[in-house]
């Protein structure tokens, strides 16, 4: 077997393939701090608009709690139609609309609100309230009331909320909740 004499340039190989290695867990690490703070940047976003979400809720339970006929924050689109979809169930015992005042107007953004868009669950399409908190703009719309009889009478009111940042698109929060109120 024949021992290798010569070994010049074999410590600038080791070298060679050393430096490499540490390049490359350098740019892993790089890579890895880099998507993170993408990530953190996102949470961030988030987080934010959620706030502005919530506040538009609060604003929205203010609003039915109290009675009021204007909200703390933020235009009413059609005050009539406003104070129907809190009070009124959607559709009687009899299935006959109820909300007549939210048929036929014209919305912030030029629709045409009807009785099938009144009643969805988008709050862009015919809100009640447009809020400005902050740099975000809430759309709040009261979606549906159906009420429940037992020994006592509630209403229970379906509110869709979608709050966005004019400026970045992708920052936007969707939401849905119920909220039950007792009549008697």
């Amino acid at each position: 077997m024949n021992l290798l004499k010569k070994e010049d340039g074999f410590g600038l190989v080791l070298t060679m393939m050393f430096a490499l290695l540490a390049l490359a867990l350098t740019g892993a690490l790089m890579f890895f701090v880099m998507q993170e703070s993408k990530l953190s940047g996102s949470v961030k976003r988030y987080a934010s608009t959620m706030d502005a979400a919530r506040g538009a809720v609060a604003i929205a339970k203010d609003f039915v709690v109290t009675g009021k006929t204007t909200p703390a924050f933020g235009n009413m689109q059609n005050s009539a139609c406003t104070t129907d979809r809190v009070a009124k169930s959607t559709y009687d015992p009899d299935n006959t609309y109820q909300w007549a005042t939210c048929d036929s107007y014209t919305d912030y953004n030029s629709n045409t609100c009807t009785v099938t868009n009144a009643t969805s669950a988008d709050p862009k399409v015919c809100p009640d309230f447009i809020s400005t908190l902050g740099d975000y703009t809430v759309y709040t719309k009261f979606a549906d009331n159906k009420q429940i009889i037992t020994s006592n009478t509630y209403n229970v009111v379906t509110i869709s909320i979608y709050a966005e940042n004019p400026a970045l698109l992708r920052e936007s929060v969707s939401m849905i909740f119920l909220y039950l109120i007792r009549i008697d």
